[in-house]
């Protein structure tokens, strides 16, 4: 799963995680795929945390994400990884120059996390991978500012930005640090001239790209060559969330006023709609998707099979979730918490 970003000079750290079923919507058609009875199971924490949440998952039972100790604590947030009933903690920077902790963005079938730390005087983030057991920072292009790793693929491939001065201002530039030169950043070339930001990378090396060039515009690069996804009629403006298989969804928003909309970009680049999406987060290498539906009240997800809402999972009385991530081995993931009151805890939710 690769967890997406619009461009910003600040990323905050994300809410975490933890557990609840919910009710199951009927099949929208004949065609839509099978409901599922979403059974949740939290990840355990180690002793002393208090929070965790799951935000990247490698596909096959391994689910990567931060847990918490307190911000006044020794610990402060750190990237972890459960997997086949191992609890990995990667610890945060240690570097008395950032802060605390650090938030994940993606995750290999590896095990290796990609994430940032920011930095105690001004919160701009730096581009993390972990290496033999620890966080440590990507190189960066002459002259950066800052940086930021979005995602990871298998091969190891990391992508992001990195923040440079142009003009007086900040401007990010979208890069690649390749599996196959370690110790290096390489600029994606071959996009339009505006800043941009690396936000997701696909198995076969197809790069998700948000260029900023007064409006947000999808592309996808691949080899130095680069293309536009076509915009649903009257959209103006992308938010990307994910790339796998081909695919991509998105946050899109209209020149009219009218709501924003969660769009599927199928592999032929051809734009869809998801029904009853507000925002949608996640997509799986099956085009499973993820995220929180059109419900007023905020309290309902949806799991889409490309463009068929397939079922719902709402609060409990007592319990409340959000569901960010779909991954290739069936599961969904995110985070759940007691109310009134309860901590974050990491929850994955299988199909029954």
């Amino acid at each position: 799963m690769r967890r997406t970003h619009g461009v910003a000079r600040v990323l905050l750290s994300a809410a975490l995680v933890a557990t609840m079923a919910g009710a199951v919507a009927p099949a929208a058609a004949a065609a839509a795929p099978r409901a599922c009875a979403w059974t949740p199971a939290t990840l355990p924490l180690p002793a002393g945390a208090l929070t965790g949440e799951v935000v990247a998952t490698d596909g096959s039972g391994g689910y990567a994400g931060t847990v918490s100790y307190g911000a006044g604590s020794e610990q402060g947030g750190r990237a972890v990884l459960w997997k086949n009933g191992k609890f990995t903690d990667y610890g945060n920077l240690a570097d008395p120059v950032y802060q605390n902790w650090v938030t994940v963005s993606g995750v290999n079938d590896a095990g290796t996390v990609a994430g940032m730390a920011y930095r105690d005087a001004d919160g701009l983030p730096s581009a993390l991978r972990s290496h033999n057991g620890r966080m440590e920072r990507l190189p960066e292009l002459p002259g950066a500012d800052a940086s930021r790793a979005e995602g990871i693929n298998d091969r190891g491939d990391i992508v992001g930005a990195v923040e440079t001065t142009v003009n007086g201002a900040p401007y990010w530039n979208p890069v690649v640090w390749p599996a196959d030169k370690p110790g290096t950043v390489v600029k994606l070339t071959g996009l339009p001239d505006a800043e941009a930001v690396a936000t997701g990378i696909d198995q076969d090396g197809t790069v998700l790209v948000s260029v900023d060039d007064g409006r947000r515009v999808p592309y996808l690069w691949k080899d130095g060559k680069a293309r536009a996804l076509p915009l649903p009629k009257g959209a103006y403006d992308v938010i990307t969330r994910g790339i796998s298989n081909g695919r991509v969804v998105g946050q899109v928003s209209y020149d009219a006023g009218d709501p924003s909309r969660s769009v599927l970009w199928d592999r032929d680049g051809r734009p869809s709609v998801l029904p009853r999406s507000d925002d949608v987060w996640g997509i799986n290498r099956d085009g499973r998707i993820v995220g929180r539906t059109d419900d007023p009240d905020w309290h309902e997800f949806g799991v889409w099979q490309l463009t068929k809402l397939g079922s719902t999972l709402r609060y409990a009385s007592d319990r409340g979730l959000e569901i960010t991530v779909s991954g290739d081995d069936g599961t969904i993931a995110g985070q759940s918490w007691k109310i009134p009151g309860g901590m974050d805890e990491p929850t994955v939710w299988s199909c029954r």
